[in-house]
């Protein structure tokens, strides 16, 4: 009889139970790391749920755009109520200077409505500025002017042709032959014409400054009459005060532009003489002369 080694705890030949192969998750759990070489299960119909990423917030809400726009002009149309009122009663009280520039009281209107402490107190200041800097050129003209004493040197040129008017003002009299004051009539010939030219040029960026204040001081003036009895005493102050200084301002530069203008129409008129002078005067004395030495 052959004798077999049995096995460890062998109990005989029992049938053993099949073993149920373990079918695999349909979809890996938390902390599931299965077979990394395992086949990838099919997509369902709908698509699973991604992680959360900022980069798909970017995604579901677009491209980012250029950003807030700024606010908006309170007055951006012509339509608004406000810009109605101040405009009509700009017609109303202005009518000639709302003909002739409508669309820079609008623009201003926008920038002073709705009225505030800090815009009035530096409203017109540009202006301002400006005006202060071309007076200065308008004064320094009309010093240049009477520093140049053109009228007494042509007095002096037109008394040296006249004759003696007696025997002691014959005898006293040593004054220069008119010919002698053609350089000088020529020079002050040329500084005139020079002066014309530079007080033309001051006088017309003097008045479309000037302009440009008027029109600051109408603005204001219509603002005012809408803002009507402002229970803000100091809005009140100011925009009387800024209306005073605009209105001073104006005043200066018309009294500069009249002042001006009668140095321009004295200049011209002495331009006139000496050309008078050296091109009749001189040569008739010259040619009398020459006929008396014949």
């Amino acid at each position: 009889m052959t004798h077999q080694t049995p096995k460890a705890f062998d109990f005989g030949e029992q049938p053993e139970p099949p073993l149920e192969r373990v079918k695999p998750a349909a979809t890996p759990r938390a902390f599931d790391f299965g077979d990394a070489h395992a086949a990838p299960a099919a997509p369902a119909a709908s698509d699973p749920p991604k992680p959360f990423s900022f980069d798909d917030l970017d995604t579901a809400q677009g491209a980012p755009g250029p950003g807030p726009k700024p606010p908006r002009l309170l007055f951006d149309s012509e339509d608004h109520p406000a810009l109605r009122d101040a405009m009509a009663l700009a017609w109303a009280e202005y009518p000639a200077l709302a003909a002739h520039a409508q669309q820079r009281l609008s623009a201003l209107f926008r920038r002073i409505l709705p009225l505030k402490l800090s815009l009035v107190t530096d409203w017109a200041q540009a202006p301002l500025s400006e005006q202060a800097a071309l007076l200065q050129p308008i004064t320094e003209l009309v010093l240049k002017f009477t520093q140049m004493g053109v009228p007494a040197l042509l007095e002096a040129a037109l008394e040296s042709t006249r004759p003696p008017s007696s025997m002691i003002g014959r005898l006293l009299r040593r004054s220069a032959a008119p010919a002698e004051y053609t350089p000088a009539l020529t020079s002050a010939r040329t500084q005139l014409l020079q002066l014309m030219a530079d007080s033309e040029l001051a006088t017309r960026k003097l008045e479309e400054s000037a302009q440009s204040l008027s029109l600051h001081a109408v603005v204001l003036a219509v603002a005012s009459t809408l803002a009507g009895d402002s229970p803000d005493a100091t809005l009140v102050d100011a925009l009387l005060n800024r209306r005073t200084l605009i209105q001073q301002a104006v005043r200066q530069a018309e009294l500069s532009i009249l002042q001006m203008g009668q140095v321009r129409q004295q200049a011209a008129h002495l331009i006139g003489q000496i050309a008078s002078f050296l091109t009749v005067t001189l040569p008739a004395l010259e040619m009398a002369q020459a006929q008396r030495g014949n």
